[in-house]
């Protein structure tokens, strides 16, 4: 969740939306044009929504080494 691929999930900053419903869209639908397949067809409802519970799960605990942040920075 740090960054090693794909943006780091561990902080503050969301190129798609940090909210429950943002994450859940963009791990169901993904970004193709930014290269992020749509994971809803492969895991379906279930696990897409045990996923952004974890991916909520992770958000905001600043894990040591990840990547620098991009997007928008939400909440305090």
């Amino acid at each position: 969740g740090g960054g090693g691929i794909g943006p780091n999930l561990t902080d503050a900053y969301w190129l798609h939306g940090g909210a429950p419903d943002k994450i859940y869209t963009t791990i169901k639908d993904g970004w193709p044009a930014k290269g992020m397949a749509a994971w809803g067809p492969v895991l379906g409802e279930e696990r897409v929504r045990a996923t952004a519970a974890y991916v909520l799960s992770i958000k905001n605990t600043n894990v040591a080494g990840g990547t620098a942040p991009q997007g928008e920075k939400e909440g305090p």
